[in-house]
């Protein structure tokens, strides 16, 4: 069943994260975005926030790169197989403080590592690992995928803030 899946996405050379997210983004008819942000540190590495017409994957940005990407397609596998996770109200109050109220008020259903059956665990630690295998060596590193405005916004204000600063 994994390696069927995967055979049916197109897999480009040099591998890139961006490339597989879209088809993941198109198999879902979501757009899907990347968010690194502060998780607690006896907490999962990553979660994924489904909303009405985005998914978010978050990764937990304190992880060194590489457990990042690692995050970031096991949480992409959860996705691919449309595996249900956990509801809103599954979440305890220290792991809704950590994420963006706005975020949090317009999510539908959030899927963290311990909100899914062993089942939808073992299939998306075995799909991370056959990803990286497809991947091989030749590969991208995590790119910024912000799709929302006010993550945009943000971004362009900080690196506004930075020119200002360097030109004293």
């Amino acid at each position: 069943m994994i390696d069927r899946t995967l055979d049916e996405l197109d897999w480009s050379t040099p591998f890139d994260v961006d490339h597989l997210l879209d088809q993941i983004a198109e198999r879902r008819g979501k757009a899907i975005s990347l968010l690194p942000a502060p998780l607690p540190r006896d907490g999962a590495g990553g979660l994924v926030i489904e909303r009405e017409r985005d998914i978010v994957i978050v990764y937990d940005e304190a992880l060194a790169p590489l457990q990042q990407e690692h995050v970031v397609m096991h949480e992409a596998a959860h996705v691919l197989f449309a595996h249900r996770g956990v509801t809103l109200e599954d979440l305890t109050d220290e792991e809704l403080t950590e994420l963006d109220p706005d975020l949090v008020d317009s999510a539908h259903r959030f899927a963290k590592r311990d909100g899914y059956s062993g089942l939808d665990e073992k299939v998306a630690e075995i799909t991370a690992a056959l990803i990286w295998l497809r991947a091989g060596v030749s590969r991208s590193m995590i790119p910024v995928r912000h799709s929302s405005p006010e993550v945009a916004a943000a971004n362009e204000r900080f690196v506004a803030a930075l020119m200002r600063r360097g030109t004293r």
